[in-house]
């Protein structure tokens, strides 16, 4: 039976630093019993990050935030395992109060019947506090991170599996609530307000 470092071991040192890599031991039948282990962190800095990076140590699941694990773990895990083949998805959830959305790929053991460990390949697409200057949901949310990062409207429908129409829609009321007079103005604020967060997090 291959063990997970035979596998990561020729791709995890070109990673790039949006990207991480993790594993999980899932060998024991108790779900809250499997042990979370970083193998590789984001490669970019972060205040918000460091705080999540020292609630979430190596250790197993029932140790680790519950809200976070039963939402975003035990779930999608156990389904790639029961398949026992890669599984991809678009995660949104929100862990300690920060928004945070990713594209996480597993990699379960390749072996006869349940396998003991899965790979998790994860790739960060947002990482926001909760915003002061308006009200704005988990959706908006992941649009004013890729409206930051110069993405399209087109493209940011692609990444959340929205139409454009939609996406359009929520970038019109996001206008409204930050007064921006057009896309540009709006990116601008948003920016702004980031920076605004950043600072006041680290006087």
């Amino acid at each position: 039976m291959a063990d997970p470092e035979s596998v990561y071991s020729s791709f995890v040192s070109s990673l790039s630093i949006k990207m991480a890599l993790s594993v999980v031991a899932t060998g024991d039948d108790d779900p809250y019993d499997w042990r979370f282990r970083r193998v590789r962190d984001f490669g970019f800095k972060s205040h918000l990050l460091g705080q999540l990076r020292l609630q979430f140590p190596d250790a197993n699941l029932r140790d680790l935030d519950r809200g976070f694990v039963d939402e975003a773990i035990i779930p999608t895990y156990s389904r790639c395992l029961q398949v026992g083949r890669p599984t991809l998805e678009l995660v949104r959830t929100k862990v300690l109060g920060v928004r945070i959305g990713y594209e996480r790929l597993l990699l379960p053991q390749k072996c006869e019947g349940r396998p003991n460990w899965c790979i998790s390949l994860v790739e960060g697409r947002f990482f926001i506090p909760p915003s002061k200057e308006a009200k704005t949901d988990m959706t908006d949310d992941n649009i004013i991170q890729l409206l930051i990062e110069g993405q399209t409207t087109k493209e940011i429908a692609e990444d959340l599996h929205l139409s454009p129409r939609t996406i359009e829609h929520r970038i019109d009321k996001l206008k409204g609530r930050f007064e921006a007079k057009n896309l540009v103005h709006l990116v601008a604020k948003l920016v702004a307000t980031q920076i605004g967060h950043r600072e006041r997090e680290n006087p």
